[in-house]
């Protein structure tokens, strides 16, 4: 049989070349020069193989392969190009076309290819004419088969021996669905379009082992040798439920960083103002305890005042760690200090007054390593796991709080996935009732609590033990039964030297300035009156403007040997922009920032600046002297 090739390009040279190849090779050549040509000989005469310019002057080659592909099936298309690219031959697969080739190309390459189009068609045919015996089944099938009559099976196909862990000779006779399916689990998807379809349906489908997977069910009436029988097309949906649960998790995941992002939102935007607030509560009662005597009536009611505003910038400070804005200044320490000096502090007293028959059992490794961690925030943790502890036990019960070095050398699969690596962990053990598996999920979402309100603080304490945990690259696994609940928080280990512990503070009188002129920088009336009292107290001469922008004016006109900045200040600029404006004046301005919130960025512009102190509102006469005096005494480069 002499096969018939149809040349439609443009340059006539080129057609003339692969005319003469081609008819040496035994085919039957006819040449046109478009698109509309193309299409007048395809009607008058069938062609084995159309051979296609891509850029042709009135109509486009992928055009014509997709109306050769739609009217001509039995044609085989080569798509022709001297200028290919990724696109065109992604688009010709597209359209079915079977070859992409460049100009110019090799005349074995083009006789090969041409014979492997007529003969991949000829194949194409073949299967065609073969699927179209069992289209039937076809159409009814996903991917197992079953064909049955009252339930007993007459044939499978390969696909649902496979998925169910049979050999068809084990299935043939049986009642096909007592075997393969949970008969509990079987329910109705939808009603079925057409009249003659049975399902879908869903169910759990069980393997030959017992293992159950999710499954969906077509049946469909045929016929099948002479008589009606039923055909079952059984599609394993294990990937789809998968994806839904995944679905489901990544939902929550977004819901729970979403309701993080506006607690951080809120956090950030009132912690400014409610330091600032906390400023005048704590100092005042500070200022009056220095000056009134140990006798003093209300002295007791005074400090009750100073300690309830600590208590309040407390919340702040912990709404700022759930937040993950606040500034963390991170030194490396040996966690047995921390837990040493948590256990003589007032909090622990406090607690073990409260619960005077929960006893409290430290077991600390005697060579334990040391990490890079923020003492407060890393002591704060403790606090609030021995507290969460003791208010489980409530009467009567032991706390276990353990240190220990643990190097794991492959992932553990706790609550949390854990990555090898050398840690110290800080665990917290107690005896009491456990957490049930629907609470376990949310201890750590913010203000989730089951605690009596009021009476058993904010619903803060778990979500800044997970967010101090994770802000120091550390894990959480917790395990839980009617028995207790341990908490273990990982934390990477630092080899550095920790730092030595700190010395008792030092008095007032020693950081005593001797009439230095400081200029107070602060957007609050109230804030800048607090700082003048300080100010003078410590012996120093303060001024006070109420912008960034008074400042620079200020500055400009009169020699002062510190500023003290406010971070953020409404209207105008900033701190950090205020003293990049200052020190364009007086290079080597000395100064420190005072601020009710800052986050890590600012700080280090700070820093980059040249501003090594960094005080947080509300702050107290002892760290306001103490910073004052490290800056004043300090050698600062003007250049």
């Amino acid at each position: 049989m002499m096969h018939s090739v149809l040349i439609i390009d443009d340059e006539i040279r080129f057609c003339t070349s692969l005319e003469i190849l081609l008819k040496a090779e035994g085919y039957h050549v006819d040449i046109v020069n478009s698109g509309v040509q193309a299409f007048h000989s395809l009607q008058q005469q069938a062609y084995s193989v159309a051979l296609v310019d891509i850029n042709l002057p009135d109509i486009n080659g992928n055009h014509i392969a997709a109306r050769i592909g739609d009217e001509h099936p039995g044609t085989a298309v080569i798509m022709l190009t001297g200028n290919a690219t990724i696109d065109n031959a992604v688009e010709c697969l597209r359209l079915g076309v079977y070859d992409y080739i460049r100009k110019p190309c090799s005349p074995e390459q083009l006789i090969r290819t041409v014979a492997r189009s007529i003969q991949h068609k000829q194949l194409k045919q073949d299967l065609h004419n073969s699927e179209k015996r069992f289209r039937q089944l076809a159409q009814a099938t996903w991917e197992g088969i079953i064909i049955y009559e009252r339930g007993e099976l007459l044939q499978t196909n390969s696909q649902l021996c496979q998925m169910f862990g049979y050999q068809e000779n084990e299935l043939l006779g049986k009642q096909i669905f007592d075997v393969l399916l949970d008969r509990n689990s079987v329910r109705s998807m939808t009603l079925p379009e057409d009249p003659d379809t049975i399902g879908p349906f869903e169910a759990r489908g069980v393997r030959k082992n017992g293992a159950t997977f999710p499954v969906e069910i077509r049946v469909k009436h045929i016929d099948y040798q002479g008589r009606q029988v039923q055909v079952a097309a059984i599609r394993d949906v294990t990937a789809n439920e998968t994806a839904l649960h995944q679905k489901i998790a990544l939902t929550k995941k977004l819901a729970d960083a979403q309701r993080m992002e506006s607690l951080g939102l809120m956090a950030s935007s009132v912690a400014h103002d409610l330091n600032n607030i906390m400023a005048g509560i704590i100092t005042y009662p500070e200022l009056l305890l220095m000056d009134l005597g140990d006798d003093f009536k209300y002295r007791e009611e005074l400090m009750m005042i100073r300690e309830a505003g600590k208590r309040a910038a407390a919340v702040v400070n912990d709404l700022l760690t759930v937040a993950r804005g606040a500034t963390c200044k991170k030194e490396v320490h040996n966690v047995n200090t921390l837990v040493s000096s948590y256990l003589k502090s007032v909090e622990f007293k406090e607690l073990s007054h409260r619960y005077p028959e929960v006893k409290l059992t430290p077991y600390l490794e005697g060579k334990l390593q040391t990490i890079s961690c923020s003492a407060m925030h890393l002591s704060k943790s403790i606090i609030n796991l021995v507290n969460n502890a003791a208010e489980a036990i409530q009467i009567k019960g032991e706390i276990v709080l353990t240190t220990k070095n643990v190097q794991l050398h492959s992932t553990y699969h706790g609550y949390e996935t854990i990555e090898p690596n050398e840690y110290v962990v800080i665990s917290v053990e107690d005896d009491g009732p456990g957490i049930s598996p629907q609470d376990i999920k949310q201890i750590f979402s913010p203000f989730y609590s089951k605690k009596v309100m009021g009476r058993s603080g904010t619903g803060l304490g778990l979500a800044v033990v997970w967010n101090t945990v994770h802000d120091h690259s550390g894990y959480i696994d917790v395990i839980s039964t009617n028995k207790g609940s341990l908490f273990a928080l990982y934390f990477p280990v630092d080899r550095s030297e920790a730092c030595q512990p700190a010395q008792p503070a030092p008095t007032i009188s020693s950081y005593q300035g001797n009439g230095q002129k400081i200029l107070v920088v602060d957007d609050q009336q109230s804030q800048r009156e607090i700082a003048r009292r300080l100010l003078s107290r410590l012996g120093y001469q303060a001024l006070t403007v109420k912008s960034g922008e008074e400042a620079i004016e200020f500055i400009k006109t009169t020699q002062v040997d510190l500023v003290m900045l406010d971070m953020l200040m409404d209207p105008g600029i900033n701190g950090c922009e205020t003293y990049e404006q200052i020190i364009k004046y007086v290079p080597g301005q000395k100064a420190i920032i005072t601020s009710g919130y800052s986050n890590l960025e600012d700080i280090d512009r700070a820093m980059d600046l040249g501003i090594s102190q960094f005080i947080k509102k509300p702050y107290s006469l002892h760290e306001l002297a103490q910073a004052l005096k490290t800056e004043i005494k300090s050698e600062r480069s003007s250049a």
